[in-house]
C-alpha cells in the first residue's frame, strides 16, 4: 500500500503527464514497467512478443494521458497491457508464424511472480508445482488466463479486473474459477495433492 506521500507525489506526476509532460509520463511507466512486462509474460510468452506488447501499451497510454481520469493509474496501464496481450494471440492465431530455426523448449522461460495471491500460492507450494501451475496456465483459454492471473499474481480485486477486462464481475469470477479449475485439473493429473495430501 502507497503512503499519503506516494500517493501526493504520483497525482502530480499524473497532472504532470497529462499536461503533456513526457518526463512526468516516463517516472509512472517506470515504476511499473517490470510488472506489467511480467504480466504480458504470462499471457503471450517471455521474450520479444511481452517487450512489444508493453512498448505498445505504454506508447497507447502516453497517446491517452491527457483523457486519463481513472482512480488508479496501476490498473489503467494493466488493462492496456492486457488487451494489447489478447490482441497478440489472437493476432497469432490468424497468421501463425513458421519458426525460422527450430524451437528449442528448453530455451523458453516464464518469469516467476514476485508476490502470488492465495490461489497460486495454495497451488504452487513448491518450484516444480509452480513450473506445473505455469504449464496448466499455458492450456488455459487467454481470457481466462488473464484474469486469473490479474487476481491471484497481481492482487488486483474483481471490479478492477471488470475495468481492465471490459466486462461484468460476474464474468470475471466465472473466468477465474473456471482457470483455477483447470490449473487444479492439471496438477491433479500430475500427482499434486496440495497440503492434505
Amino acid at each position: 500500500m502507497k503512503s499519503g506521500g506516494e500517493v501526493s507525489e504520483q497525482s502530480d506526476l499524473i497532472a504532470r503527464a497529462r499536461r503533456g509532460d513526457g518526463r512526468a509520463f516516463e517516472a509512472l511507466a517506470t515504476t511499473e514497467e517490470r510488472a506489467l512486462y511480467r504480466h504480458a509474460a504470462r499471457i503471450v510468452g517471455a521474450g520479444p512478443d511481452a517487450e512489444d506488447v508493453v512498448q505498445d501499451a505504454l506508447l497507447s497510454a502516453w497517446r491517452a494521458m491527457s483523457s486519463f481520469e481513472g482512480s488508479s493509474f496501476r490498473a489503467w496501464l494493466f488493462r492496456i497491457v492486457t488487451n494489447r496481450a489478447l490482441d497478440r494471440i489472437r493476432a497469432r492465431r490468424r497468421r501463425p508464424e513458421l519458426p525460422l530455426e527450430p524451437a528449442d523448449d528448453d530455451e523458453v522461460t516464464w518469469a516467476e511472480p514476485v508476490a502470488p495471491g492465495p490461489e497460486l500460492v495454495e497451488l504452487a507450494s513448491s518450484r516444480e508445482a509452480l513450473a506445473v501451475v505455469e504449464d496448466a496456465l499455458r492450456g488455459v483459454p487467454e481470457e481466462q488466463r488473464a484474469a486469473l492471473l490479474l487476481r491471484d499474481v497481481e492482487g488486483f480485486a474483481y471490479d478492477e479486473i471488470a475495468f481492465m477486462t471490459g466486462v461484468e464481475v460476474g464474468t470475471v469470477k466465472s473466468r477465474i474459477h473456471r482457470a483455477r479449475v483447470a490449473v487444479r485439473n492439471v496438477l491433479i493429473s500430475r500427482g499434486w495433492r496440495g497440503s492434505a495430501g
